[in-house]
């Protein structure tokens, strides 16, 4: 690949603003990524025979503030596949695989201000992230890499959790081992990681036979991998499942705030892999708990939450689901809450339906619930939802319906729902992306009501080939990122709604 050489510039004029809110650049296959509150552009540029990766760091107001460039010697675009670019380990990672060396991969590593930490030439592309490539459930936290693993052998499944840590930021995704902690051999139906920090872990552990039966939260000490407490979410001699959906984690008091929804047995077996929603969306209930540091549950609530849907006539597979989006606690000990609504109408096929806001509010008994009318947001653009063979644009489709506890918890792969908020009105509004897998042609939309029902207006067109990215930067504002169709030029726009 030829002698690479490191071109740092920094930028300390305060001149380059966006007076027009926005700024177009030649750039050879330009895409963005964000990282804490600014923009990057990154690409390639051709001079003389020889090529160069560009990247370059925006504020939130289009300010240039940053840039930097590496020589990749004497080639062409046409010789490298996409770059790709993440943000691991709290920096920015970029790499590079030559079409014809797809086996070879190089890694540029910059920080937030685009000094360069490391470079690393032709590197094995299967030993990169080796630890998580394969693996469903990772969660990174500064330099420590924690990985869940099942492992099924004739008897059971059992699942391993890992903690692992970076040995040096400037050269490849090399980890040495900590610890590890094996959870229950028996009747662990699913675990995923929800959260950690370099003081603890939280798992969420889904057992389904035995004493242990039911939901569990355990907390792990990040330094040593032992257990330190398991709550149990469901009452004891409670056979009702309690599917958490998102929690609010207070790192000061460290206290965990869980919501939910609770299923009888008799709607969901695990077990069987059977269930029966016909009555579900009418008999929903949510569940709000909350555990203290010392993992004590100190109030657990349940709340009539029926949808105002109503299932066609004669439909006996059709049903309506609630996926909590967001759970966010306010400074007076309420609740803003988005949620999705999916609809089911084919085995194991959950379509996008609906977002819905609504706030918990303490009372002198419980939580009151004050719900903001409901729009069925999927009808709002035509064909948002599309039945073709291969489009996953707005599903969840899992194997059976013992996937159904990951779908309350996990988002969705390819979400079309893609940003909402209120208006100064306390009206929601909805970005909505719709995608046609045959033109790969991507549209995005403002949805919003208007007359007590919803209008929408088109924000963005692209077509095969533009590379497109929305940030946004405030309650109405937002930066659209859009290359040309022969991407060899983008542009940075700053927009409101």
């Amino acid at each position: 690949m030829g002698k690479f050489i490191y071109i740092f510039l920094l930028t300390f004029s305060l001149t380059q603003t966006a007076a027009s809110q926005s700024i177009k650049k030649n750039l050879l296959s330009a895409n963005a990524i964000q990282f804490r509150q600014s923009i990057y552009v990154y690409g390639y540029e051709q001079a003389f025979g020889n090529l160069s990766f560009k990247c370059f760091s925006y504020s939130r107001s289009l300010q240039l503030l940053d840039s930097v460039s590496i020589s990749l010697g004497k080639h062409s675009v046409s010789d490298y596949l996409e770059i790709t670019a993440d943000t691991l380990h709290d920096v920015l990672n970029f790499y590079f695989q030559l079409a014809n060396k797809k086996n070879d991969v190089s890694i540029f590593r910059v920080n937030d201000t685009l000094h360069p930490i490391g470079f690393t030439v032709n590197t094995d592309a299967n030993h990169i992230n080796s630890f998580s490539a394969f693996l469903d459930e990772k969660f990174y936290f500064r330099e420590n890499l924690y990985t869940l693993r099942a492992v099924n052998d004739s008897i059971d499944k059992q699942f391993y959790l890992s903690r692992y840590a970076l040995k040096d930021l400037t050269k490849p995704f090399e980890y040495e081992f900590k610890w590890q902690y094996p959870l229950e051999r028996k009747h662990v139906h699913s675990a995923y990681i929800l959260y950690a920090d370099s003081v603890m872990v939280l798992l969420s552990a889904h057992v389904s036979n035995g004493e242990k039966k039911g939901q569990w939260i355990l907390r792990i000490d990040a330094a040593t991998g032992k257990v330190l407490r398991g709550t149990k979410l469901n009452p004891k001699g409670d056979a009702r499942h309690f599917l958490m959906s998102k929690l609010s984690f207070d790192k000061k008091e460290k206290q965990i705030d869980i919501i939910g929804s609770v299923y009888e047995g008799k709607m969901i077996d695990f077990n069987t892999k059977t269930s029966d929603f016909t009555n579900q969306a009418k008999n929903h209930k949510l569940f709000l708990i909350k555990i203290d540091s010392a993992g004590e549950i100190i109030e657990r609530i349940e709340i009539p939450f029926p949808l105002p849907i109503q299932t066609q006539s004669g439909n006996m597979l059709q049903s309506f689901h609630l996926k909590i989006r967001t759970f966010d606690k306010q400074p007076d000990g309420s609740y803003v809450v988005w949620a999705d609504i999916y609809e089911q109408s084919m085995p194991n096929v959950f379509n996008y339906y609906s977002t819905w806001k609504f706030n918990l509010v303490p009372n002198d008994v419980n939580y009151s619930v004050k719900r903001s009318p409901l729009y069925i947001t999927s009808l709002a653009v035509p064909n948002l939802i599309s039945n073709k063979k291969g489009d996953t644009y707005g599903k969840f489709l899992l194997k059976d319906i013992s996937e159904y506890d990951r779908m309350k918890l996990k988002m969705p792969l390819n979400d079309v729902m893609i940003h909402h908020g209120t208006n100064a009105k306390d009206d929601p509004y909805f970005i909505l992306k719709k995608t046609d897998i045959t033109s790969s042609k991507k549209s995005y939309y403002y949805v919003y009501p208007m007359m007590n029902k919803l209008s929408y207006k088109s924000i963005l067109d692209t077509q095969q080939g533009q590379h497109v990215t929305i940030f946004f930067t405030g309650v109405t504002t937002f930066i659209t990122f859009l290359t040309n169709i022969g991407n060899n030029e983008f542009e940075l726009k700053l927009t409101s709604l």
